[in-house]
Formats: C-alpha cells, structure tokens, sequence
C-alpha cells in the first residue's frame, strides 16, 4: 500500500466503489474511514447498518462481489490484508439495532 493511501480512501469514501456496493443494499447507513497510523499505514474502515439482520443479509446475498472487491484491492496494491476487528452494537438495543463492522 505504499504512496497508495490517497486511493484507499477513495475507495472506502462516500462516492467510493465500497459505498456503492453497500448502497445496492437495504439498512446500509454509512461508512467512516480513518487512518489511525501513518507510519504503519494503517487504517480503520467502519461500515454502519440500521439492523444486524440487514447486514447479515448483505453478507449473505453479495458475497461474491465482495470477494471480488478485497481481491481487487489487493490486486492492485491498495491493501496488504484485511482483518475484521469485530462487530459492534448499538448499547440501548438487543444487538438488532446498529452493526458496524
């Protein structure tokens, strides 16, 4: 990913391909992109959702084009990996309210 930082966050902003792809899905609320080491170049992608049954939906339904997608980036040399830190929930609900992941 070195000097490719500027297209990364492309990528991941709200005109970006990621955006795009999670727009075609029902409950996508946003992503937020930040880096949160430069000298590690590394960065931190949240994607938020109005419920975990829609987000689980979009896994389901658009694996294949988000196989794609990593394998592209990484094709290109805009990521060495990804990693999923974990899934969060809104603290006022049952877990069905607001996905990040």
């Amino acid at each position: 990913m070195d000097g490719r930082q500027a297209d990364l966050e492309v990528v991941f902003s709200k005109a970006g391909i990621w955006s795009e792809l999670l727009r075609r899905a029902e409950g996508y609320a946003g992503t937020e992109i930040w880096c949160e080491s430069s000298a590690e170049r590394r960065y931190r992608v949240l994607d938020f959702w109005r419920s975990h049954r829609e987000f689980e939906v979009f896994r389901a339904r658009f694996v294949a084009e988000i196989e794609r997608f990593h394998s592209l980036l990484i094709s290109g040399g805009i990521v060495s990996k990804f990693e999923v830190v974990g899934t969060y929930y809104d603290e006022r609900g049952d877990g069905d309210d607001l996905v990040a992941t």
